[in-house]
């Protein structure tokens, strides 16, 4: 339950706030694994190391390494679920997965370093701008955080420390929670190397 929100990081974008707060929301296995799996692909890429999925093997189900397009397809069913809520994932997402449509073993993710570095950037953008408009007010901000803490692993570690001192994740939310900008800056662009959102659809191909 606690990565997949974020990120990207993009299925807790799936999901509604419950009527009743002690509620948990329902995450499936195989989405965490995708998602924790996508992030280790993306930076494995980008830095041109081995894929290390040692950290994602703790979520149930989460046995082994998944195919690129085994991953790119769980992420594609996902966001097909609700397209409206990835209007700027989705093209990307869904570029990768046509390639898999002709060739199943497909490199759809780590092929093109540079593909890869504007679908992870989109993926946490729409869900920034998610958590940004509509869930920072309500009992999913605990969730949020146990989210960031556990994406940690693929996070620029001095930011991690800075973000868990004592108050300081609550009181750096509040106090962007009304800043699209300041949040996508702070998590996509200190945490995952982004470019400015500004300029993220002007360098990524299709935007």
């Amino acid at each position: 339950m606690l990565f997949v929100f974020f990120l990207l990081i993009a299925s807790v974008a799936c999901h509604v706030v419950p009527a009743d707060p002690q509620k948990s929301i329902a995450i499936s296995d195989d989405i965490q694994c995708a998602v924790c799996q996508f992030l280790a692909v993306s930076v494995a890429a980008k830095s041109g190391s081995h894929r290390n999925i040692a950290h994602c093997l703790r979520f149930n189900g989460c046995e082994k390494e998944l195919e690129e397009c085994e991953i790119v397809s769980i992420l594609h069913d996902e966001i097909q679920k609700t397209p409206e809520k990835f209007v700027s994932s989705r093209e990307a997402v869904a570029a990768a997965h046509s390639k898999c449509t002709s060739n199943s073993m497909a490199l759809a993710i780590s092929e093109d370093a540079s593909a890869t570095q504007c679908m992870l950037c989109f993926l946490v953008y729409d869900t920034l701008k998610y958590i940004n408009y509509n869930i920072l007010e309500n009992p999913m901000l605990l969730t949020v955080q146990n989210a960031i803490e556990a994406a940690c692993a693929f996070l620029n570690e001095q930011l991690c420390q800075a973000l868990f001192e004592p108050h300081a994740f609550e009181a750096i939310i509040r106090g962007l929670q009304d800043s699209l900008g300041g949040f996508y800056d702070l998590i996509a662009m200190q945490g995952f190397g982004c470019v400015d959102y500004t300029k993220l659809f002007g360098e990524c191909p299709g935007h």
